[in-house]
């Protein structure tokens, strides 16, 4: 299942889903993300690309090949320094 669709940060894709929501997503970043949140654990594989990861005080700088966890409730986003590509699964609600 592939669902791709423009966002404001570049695409995202639905992989997965269970229950009505995704558990994996593909996004794509041309540009910076925005902060939100979720209710459950964000784990966050980087496929290609250099950017940052930021939740809390953390600034999380990332490359290909790099895995971040991000908890549940924290404001996040994900800042690019020219693209990048990122592959979501969601953990479960907390």
């Amino acid at each position: 299942m592939q669902h791709r669709r423009a966002t404001s940060f570049g695409w995202l894709e639905v992989w997965a889903e269970q229950g009505g929501e995704p558990v994996v997503e593909r996004l794509h970043f041309d540009r910076n993300g925005r902060a939100h949140a979720h209710d459950r654990w964000e784990h966050v594989r980087v496929l290609a690309g250099e950017g940052l990861i930021i939740y809390g005080n953390a600034r999380i700088a990332v490359s290909a090949g790099d895995a971040v966890s991000i908890p549940p409730g924290a404001d996040h986003w994900m800042e690019t320094a020219s693209e990048l590509d990122l592959v979501l699964m969601y953990g479960l609600p907390s």
